[in-house]
């Protein structure tokens, strides 16, 4: 941009009786300034000639990951979620549900009571098993938050012609693990049923070597590449017990496909819970990508941990974890 002098009206050029001042008006020359989105700062490692990355010598702490090892894609979020830490204080816009109805985010919650009901019965199992996590080994106490996700996404469908949700015939996106059985529960499916337009990704949070506690990145295995090309420019459905949390990995997908040459039209997100922070932040840069999202959910946390996980008094532990126990069967 360059500033040119407006003409001195002064010098006998203004009206009677009207002294103008010398100012400069600018005056655009084609430059246009550079617009940030939220992932400009994204680095996304693929493998390349069919080969898998071993993302082993990157992690931070090897022995504690429980994904897979060897990978199409390691996303590096750097920094981009840090600013989601703690309780939601705006930053992504209002949380009112005037504002979040208008950007079709839906929580069952914020109207019915049953729903709020529901989500304190799973923060209090929450409660006791980040106390003590020998309780992600109790399969009783596993068995009575299985029933409640279950109970959740009943009322997901119970209430949707409400909310004119309709996703149920569309692709599934199943994150494994845990949407593995949030998907089949969305659906009203059993624990092993085979589901004709379900697509499996393999996707795992993680931290890396030479990086802050709180930089994230997710790591991207795909189960069949080939039945990617079916979500190109198609509407998708991913449900997991929160999306989002952070939304890192469900946008580690999203941007490993758009790498791919594919991007879904529009992406409908089911789940028991999810984060004001994170869906605010995740509706934006789907947005930036030109897609579009509705968020549809039993219930919602205002505060993330440093480690991204829900706190404060709609906890839910480590779900898929959890939810382990109840894996389909292949």
């Amino acid at each position: 941009m360059t500033v040119i002098p407006a003409p001195d009206r002064s010098r006998g050029q203004a009206p009677a009786g009207i002294q103008a001042k010398y100012s400069w008006i600018p005056v655009f020359t084609g430059m246009t300034p550079k617009t940030y989105m939220i992932f400009d700062k994204v680095v996304i490692s693929s493998g390349t000639d069919g080969h898998k990355i071993d993302v082993t010598p990157l992690l931070l702490d090897p022995d504690n990951f429980f994904g897979d090892h060897q990978v199409d894609h390691l996303v590096k979020f750097k920094d981009t979620y840090t600013k989601i830490i703690g309780k939601y204080q705006g930053q992504f816009g209002p949380w009112n549900l005037k504002n979040i109805e208008k950007n079709q985010i839906f929580v069952l919650e914020n109207y019915f009571d049953d729903a709020k009901h529901l989500m304190d019965n799973i923060n209090n199992i929450a409660q006791k098993i980040v106390f003590n996590s020998v309780f992600y080994h109790d399969t009783g106490i596993a068995k009575e938050y299985f029933e409640l996700a279950k109970e959740g996404y009943k009322l997901l469908t119970k209430h949707e012609k409400q909310f004119k949700i309709k996703d149920k015939n569309i692709l599934a996106i199943s994150l494994e693990r845990a949407g593995l059985i949030t998907t089949r529960l969305a659906l009203g499916k059993s624990q092993n049923a085979k589901l004709d337009q379900e697509i499996r990704v393999v996707t795992k949070r993680t931290h890396l070597k030479g990086e802050a506690a709180t930089n994230l990145s997710v790591t991207v295995l795909w189960r069949d590449k080939e039945q990617l090309k079916q979500i190109n420019k198609k509407e998708i459905l991913i449900s997991d017990f929160v999306n989002p949390a952070s939304g890192a990995s469900s946008m580690a997908f999203v941007l490993a496909i758009k790498k791919l040459g594919i991007m879904p039209s529009k992406i409908f997100h089911r789940s028991v819970s999810l984060t004001q922070a994170g869906t605010l932040l995740m509706k934006k840069a789907l947005t930036e990508l030109g897609i579009e999202s509705v968020f549809y959910s039993v219930g919602v946390a205002s505060t993330l941990s440093p480690n991204y996980y829900l706190i404060g008094n709609r906890a839910v532990a480590d779900a898929g974890h959890i939810l382990r126990h109840f894996l389909p069967k292949e």
